[in-house]
């Protein structure tokens, strides 16, 4: 019996090609979006779970009564959980990149420049179950490193990197680090990534941090670590943390906050959309992607319910001369389960293919590498073979209640009579979707669109930044002004600054401590963004000075300890107590016991992009060597560019020349919201596409059950002009009733959205009826196409065939 319902189905589908192409197209469609965006959202939902002690590892977090989590605490506080509870098996030390610098081995003549390493615990390999290829990552030892396995290659090619040496001139430095463990490939779905880990031990001996004692693995001032605590068995994370919480709250000045232990599971994506707890990935946007897989799929599939309805119009025959010779309702309905499972077998087979075949084109969509791993989930598998029994069973039920209304006197002259309203609905239902995924990529890209275009306070045209060197050896301070002499001597360097800070790329480091000459009680809580600067730095990225004067070269010379001096923004100013940026220039502040000068307050630029707030901002004098900022001639920049190299590897030998435009780097922040904007333009695409597939279906439907009509009207001499109204009337209609109900749910939606922005381009009107237009016109098209096919028939045809 299964082998004549295969047999009847294949033979149904390619004798309809028209219907089975289409029906083939919007459901393949479908699937591979849906495939797509499954595998997205099970990436990023199952980060960090390779681990084997998960269920046992947490991060320290500390919320503080203003209810700001903070996860950078100071490494001493990892001595004080290990001695006072009892509970806690281990707790881990891990500062990340702050040991990037110049990585090389003299003799292998290799040397470049490195960001991602990290200082971790010695065991830190024995609490996260990282894959190790070689060796035992022991990091007990001062000067040892563990690294993964693309730096092994890079460093020694297709030789034993186990054992050997390499040397690393950072803020620390130049010292020489031995490998004890090659990693093997890091997962996909992990938040810890570097590609060197480094002993936190070597920051214990003080010779060893060159001066940078906020880096003291054992102190209590500087909060630059996270730490991992791994429970023995069985604790519950609530009571130890309510412990903690309680002990802390003993020393002075710390009876507000409170001590929150973060499982693994919740790094990546939170507890919540609200949670107050830094997160490395997004869960609202991982929820969007779900939410958008799910209607997607659920538009193809109704495209195919609206498809087989029509084509079902076309088989009443067939289904009437089953009834006669005696089939009943469910026997016919299993004729049609079998067709629909036999598309979905195929259009899922076709979607698999299409995600292995384009899994470069979607890493490219999505900005990022997506875990296939998940398709071969057991619970993927399960859904699947659900979702396919699921839309197969549906499909037949609908023949078997058409079938069901035949009696025996109307078992050859029966037509079905019921169902558009459902029908309608379905297409409404698409639309809505549609229009909504529509309006929110245009919503999406006008705030990018403002925050790309809106004055930043600052000029960033024309602007070349060269990496300082890692390695300067001796006479360090007589090079880096030499180096920026000779630059000045260039007829097409028009401007120069050096400085430890850009825009676009953080601060420094932040400060707490610092208030006006008399301390207020909300200056205890009330940090500063700091950023190391030299005389020039305003001048060349052109920020605007409200009140006082910049740095001078002697006070940069001389390093914010030795001239007390200091600029702050304008928030800065404000926060300090000051109603005016006047008021503030030339007052004397406290930095902990010592007293600085405010030079001058510049205006509120945008250091960061504009998804963040400006906050209030300490500027500080010095020789920076971290970055050079340049504004060149934009004619003969090859040539330019070269001469700057030779430069650059004369005054700093061993050091990569490294360069980019401030302008790209800038925009650069902005490359999450692009891709987020890419995505819904193309999901936006693909479920207009669908939906009209299914408007084509519809259409179809009502011109096969108004052939008759449509011949008669046509006789009596309707024009064409009114054939077309009158089959295109009810589907604008329908799109119409999509268009009212979607706006709504897309201001509610993109209004939330936009919330999270501290700085809103708003919700245009002209947006949403860009939106509204362009899905009628498409929709128009769409039925359009059948229309004018009906209006161009031969109406003879139609009356010899009723």
């Amino acid at each position: 019996m299964l082998f004549n319902y295969l047999k009847i189905a294949l033979r149904s589908l390619v004798k309809r090609r028209v219907f089975t192409a289409v029906n083939l197209l919007g459901l393949t469609l479908g699937l591979l979006t849906f495939l797509v965006l499954f595998a997205y959202v099970a990436t990023e939902w199952t980060f960090n779970d390779f681990h084997d002690k998960k269920d046992r590892i947490y991060r320290v977090a500390v919320i503080e009564g203003n209810g700001e989590a903070e996860v950078f605490l100071p490494p001493g506080f990892a001595n004080i959980l290990e001695d006072q509870f009892a509970d806690l098996d281990h707790v881990s030390r891990a500062a990340g990149y702050i040991g990037n610098g110049l990585v090389s081995i003299p003799e292998l003549n290799i040397a470049f420049k490195e960001a991602a390493i990290s200082f971790v615990e010695g065991d830190f390999f024995q609490t996260f179950s990282f894959p190790i290829r070689r060796g035992n990552a022991d990091l007990s030892a001062p000067q040892t490193a563990v690294i993964s396995s693309q730096m092994a290659e890079k460093l020694f090619g297709e030789s034993d990197a186990l054992g050997k040496s390499f040397l690393l001139s950072n803020q620390f430095g130049k010292n020489e680090f031995t490998i004890t463990g090659v990693l093997d490939e890091i997962p996909l779905r992990s938040d810890l990534n570097s590609t060197i880990f480094l002993s936190i031990h070597f920051l214990q001996n003080e010779a060893n941090r060159n001066g940078n004692n906020w880096a003291d693995p054992d102190g209590m001032d500087s909060g630059f670590t996270n730490l991992y605590v791994l429970t023995n068995p069985g604790v519950a994370s609530a009571g130890l943390a309510d412990q903690m919480t309680t002990f802390f709250k003993r020393f002075p000045g710390q009876n507000d906050l409170t001590i929150h232990l973060q499982p693994l599971n919740e790094w990546h994506l939170g507890r919540s959309i609200d949670d107050p707890l830094p997160t490395f990935g997004s869960r609202a946007t991982v929820l969007v992607f779900a939410a958008m897989a799910i209607l997607i799929l659920a538009i193809a599939y109704v495209n195919y319910l609206n498809l087989s309805a029509a084509s079902i119009l076309t088989r009443l025959k067939e289904i009437k001369m089953r009834k006669v010779l005696g089939a009943n309702s469910w026997q016919v309905g299993q004729q049609f389960m079998v067709e629909t499972l036999l598309l979905l077998v195929l259009s899922t087979t076709l979607a698999f293919l299409g995600v292995y075949l384009l899994e470069t084109l979607v890493v490219a969509v999505l900005g990022k590498s997506i875990w296939l791993g998940a398709l071969n989930l057991p619970i993927f598998w399960l859904l699947m073979v659900a979702l396919i029994g699921f839309c197969s069973l549906l499909s037949g039920l609908y023949v078997i209640v058409l079938a069901s209304k035949f009696d025996k006197k109307s078992h050859v002259d029966f037509k079905p009579t019921g169902g558009q309203l459902v029908q309608k609905s379905l297409v409404v239902f698409q639309f809505v979707i549609s229009i909504g995924i529509i309006i929110s990529t245009l919503i999406i890209r006008d705030q990018l669109s403002y925050m790309q275009n809106r004055d930043l306070g600052m000029n960033l045209d024309q602007l070349l930044v060269i990496y300082g060197p890692n390695e300067l050896g001796e006479n360090s301070q007589e090079k880096l002004v030499s180096f920026k002499d000779r630059l000045s001597n260039y007829s097409f360097v028009q401007g120069l600054a050096s400085s430890n800070v850009l825009p676009g790329r953080s601060y420094n480091f932040s400060a707490a401590g610092i208030t006006p000459m008399v301390s207020r009680p909300e200056d205890r809580d009330q940090s500063y963004a700091m950023g190391i600067i030299d005389e020039k730095f305003l001048e060349i990225y052109e920020i605007e000075i409200k009140a006082g004067r910049s740095f001078s070269p002697n006070e940069t010379m001389q390093g914010w300890y030795g001239s007390r001096k200091l600029m702050v923004n304008e928030s800065a100013a404000r926060t300090l107590g000051f109603d005016s940026p006047q008021a503030a220039a030339g007052q004397d502040i406290k930095w902990g016991e010592d007293i600085y000068e405010i030079a001058g307050v510049v205006e509120d630029y945008h250091h960061l992009s504009l998804k963040e707030e400006i906050l209030p901002m300490i500027l500080l004098p010095n020789e920076g060597q971290a970055y050079f900022s340049l504004i060149v001639d934009p004619f003969n920049l090859e040539s330019n560019l070269a001469t700057l190299q030779a430069t650059f590897e004369e005054s700093f030998p061993g050091n990569p020349f490294e360069y980019y435009f401030m302008d790209d780097q800038f925009a650069a922040q902005y490359a999450e919201d692009q891709q987020l904007s890419k995505t819904f333009t193309i999901a936006g695409v693909l479920s207009i596409l669908i939906s009209c597939l299914g408007l084509f279906g519809l259409a179809a439907y009502a011109v096969e059950q108004r052939t008759k009509e449509i011949g008669i009207r046509k006789v009596l001499g309707a024009s064409s002009r009114v054939v077309i109204q009158l089959i295109t009337k009810d589907f604008v209609l329908l799109v119409l009733v999509s268009v009212v109900i979607a706006f709504p749910l897309a201001w509610y939606a993109m209004k939330t959205w936009q919330a999270d922005f501290p700085y809103q381009a708003g919700l245009s009107v002209w947006t949403f009826a860009l939106g509204g237009i362009v899905t009628l016109l498409i929709a128009f098209f769409t039925v359009g196409t059948q229309a004018l096919k009906a209006a161009w028939s031969n109406p003879i045809d139609a009356m010899r065939d009723e």
